[in-house]
């Protein structure tokens, strides 16, 4: 019997889609997975059933990959917190491969939950055979949703975009169809970025440039999802045409001299920054009072730094500090796409691509509203090197704690100038994780290798 979805016309029991397809791993499978239909469940065939699936926000907005923020710099994990924490997060902490092997719902199995969603949606819109703009739109943000977690993916399970290398590199399995009896095969990594940057680039030209909510996305969101993209892809003169392309349509900045540093939570959740909002899955030991932020980065604060005072509080009882300066409005780590990593990748990409006037104006704007009026001096220099160290120190303190470090880490060890060994001291134990490692590839879930017979990473 072929598999049938069947899906209520109500979000309530839209959300029996995420623990289902999350257990299947989403029709990785090659086996037939029958899943017989309930009677009281409908086919979702209207607009307005294809867009509340689009509006789910267990899936679309709030499971996205934690294991890169587990395994970066911005901070560190007590022992005896890490104690209590799952398999799967100890062992991303210090780099182990044996993760995401305790539990199903995981950071494969989140976005490739998107990506079914996103497949039905765009089957959906190509059955209906209409072209109008509330379609289009519909569309616009499935191809939105799946390129933007087929990229969630590629920064845990496939090789930094290197390009001479990408054509061979082993890449993700792309899914072009919602049926769960697909045969699974990886593409290339540079099938992969092909599959993401090709997805958003149609969302340009769907998304509307006003929503009505920062949960969906608009048509800056697809452009600046693409800055990212090939900044990450290392493509700088992409990576800022795309970057100026989104900030010409939005590119409000906080002053946060204006910000009251008293608040616990200092930043409101869809502040006027954020042009589209997500945040990591939700782990107690990544976040505040649990998470401790790394000294160094800390003490490479100035006084007159007004994110010293807004981004951290001291944390009870000990010498360390908590971050709090999510764009969420809560403990919870915005990954979302904001104005200030705009100005930075745009920024970088003049740097790299030698306009040293126009990166330097990227900065100073962003430092202007970051630093006290009554210290602020611009920063002036001819120099290339001088310029993206800048940029980059800037970028560290401005984007922590956000699902950027981890592909930062990737990326910057490609760059002889950049290139770093991240060490972490775990129950008395060092460990390191040099430029280049395998370990900045996590190995795929053993039971989707088992169900697929796709290739393991090394």
């Amino acid at each position: 019997m072929n598999s049938i979805i069947l899906i209520k016309r109500t979000k309530k029991t839209l959300a029996v889609l995420v623990p289902l397809f999350s257990i299947l791993t989403l029709g990785a499978c090659k086996k037939q997975l029958d899943i017989k239909p309930v009677s009281s469940l409908q086919v979702p065939v209207s607009l307005t059933d294809f867009q509340a699936l689009l509006d789910n926000y267990n899936v679309f907005n709030n499971s996205w990959p934690y294991a890169g923020t587990a395994a970066a710099d911005d901070g560190f994990i007590p022992d005896a917190t890490l104690a209590t924490a799952t398999v799967s997060l100890r062992n991303a902490y210090i780099w182990n491969r044996d993760v995401f092997n305790d539990d199903r719902l995981n950071d494969w199995s989140f976005p490739y939950t998107a990506i079914f969603y996103a497949n039905v949606v765009l089957e959906g819109v190509a059955r209906s055979g209409k072209g109008t703009a509330d379609w289009k739109n519909v569309q616009g943000q499935a191809e939105f949703f799946r390129g933007f977690a087929y990229w969630q993916l590629a920064q845990e399970f496939c090789r930094p975009y290197d390009g001479a290398a990408a054509p061979t590199d082993p890449g993700l399995v792309i899914r072009a169809t919602s049926d769960l009896n697909a045969v699974s095969t990886r593409s290339p990594v540079a099938i992969t970025y092909r599959q993401i940057t090709t997805d958003l680039q149609s969302a340009v030209q769907l998304l509307p440039v006003n929503v009505p909510v920062k949960t969906r996305p608009g048509r800056a969101a697809a452009y600046a999802m693409l800055a990212r993209v090939y900044l990450g892809m290392r493509d700088f003169r992409h990576a800022g045409l795309y970057a100026d392309s989104a900030l010409a349509l939005y590119s409000t900045l906080m002053d946060y001299n204006t910000v009251p540093a008293s608040p616990s939570v200092p930043f409101k959740r869809f502040n006027d920054e954020v042009i589209f909002h997500s945040t990591i899955s939700s782990f107690g030991a990544l976040q505040a009072p649990k998470y401790l932020v790394d000294t160094v980065l800390y003490a490479s604060y100035r006084a007159d730094d007004l994110r010293k005072q807004l981004y951290f509080k001291p944390a009870t009882g000990t010498a360390y500090q908590n971050f709090r300066g999510s764009y969420d409005g809560t403990s919870a780590l915005f990954n979302g796409l904001s104005v200030d990593e705009l100005y930075l990748t745009r920024a970088e990409a003049k740097a790299r691509t030698g306009d040293l006037g126009a990166a330097l104006a990227d900065l100073n704007h962003l430092r202007k509203n970051r630093y006290a009026k009554a210290t602020y001096a611009e920063l002036v220099s001819g120099d290339v090197k001088t310029v993206l160290d800048w940029i980059i120190g800037e970028r560290r303190k401005e984007l922590l704690l956000r699902g950027l470090r981890w592909p930062d880490l990737r990326r910057l060890n490609l760059d002889p100038d950049y290139r770093k060994t991240v060490v972490k001291i775990s129950d008395g134990q060092r460990y390191e994780l040099p430029p280049g490692d395998p370990r900045y590839v996590w190995p795929i879930p053993l039971s989707v290798v088992a169900g697929t017979g796709i290739a393991q990473n090394e």
